[in-house]
């Protein structure tokens, strides 16, 4: 069930891919007759434009949709931080790893492995051939290797506090924005999250030795 924001997040995704749809049509249309006059090229050009404007429509919207997505499915994670399930570090940084891989798989935000390290946590390595070490930087950075594909490196931060980092290893063309919404990701989903596993777990283990 979506919640009333996300209805009309959604509405307003779908009033701006028919106003897109009509819009292309209406140009296909008048722009034959404005070049070439009245003429049978102004159906199949408008039929034309129609069929493009509803591929990049549908492309389009389903990049905008990605922010309702992610609230939405990472809640399932945050409420498991929220009970205190995870029983170490190891566990939440897989459950984290297999989400991303699973969730970005759209064409220009195709995630298809990684490496991911965080703090208190063993390395773990999926689909990735590459040294997390050899890619380390202050800031989120898109790399291309060797092998043609593109990787991005984010590191894990909250305040001053490091929490780790993260290699993703991107299949095909990588989207611009993308450096961004991984940006958002670690900031508004990720980092305290993160934090709050560390201290409970921590908090944890000094319990059981008293």
């Amino acid at each position: 069930m979506f919640s009333s924001f996300e209805i009309i997040y959604k509405f307003s995704l779908q009033l701006i891919l028919s106003f897109w749809i009509i819009v292309w049509s209406i140009l296909s249309w008048y722009g034959v007759e404005l070049v070439f006059g009245i003429s049978l090229w102004q159906i199949p050009s408008t039929i034309l434009g129609t069929l493009l404007a509803v591929i990049t429509g549908v492309y389009f919207y389903s990049i905008l949709s990605i922010p309702y997505k992610l609230s939405r499915k990472f809640d399932i994670i945050k409420d498991k931080v929220a009970l205190e399930s995870y029983q170490n570090c190891d566990d939440f940084q897989k459950e984290v790893a297999d989400f991303i891989i699973d969730f970005f798989n759209y064409p220009g935000t195709n995630v298809i492995g990684g490496n991911f390290h965080f703090k208190g946590c063993k390395k773990y390595i999926c689909n990735s051939g590459e040294q997390i070490d050899n890619f380390k930087s202050d800031s989120i950075t898109k790399y291309k290797l060797k092998s043609g594909k593109r990787a991005v490196y984010i590191p894990i931060k909250i305040a001053e506090h490091d929490l780790g980092d993260m290699l993703l290893i991107m299949e095909g063309w990588t989207l611009p924005l993308f450096k961004s919404i991984m940006a958002d990701f670690e900031n508004y989903f990720l980092d305290d999250q993160l934090f709050h596993v560390l201290n409970y777990v921590t908090r944890k283990q000094v319990e059981k030795k008293n």
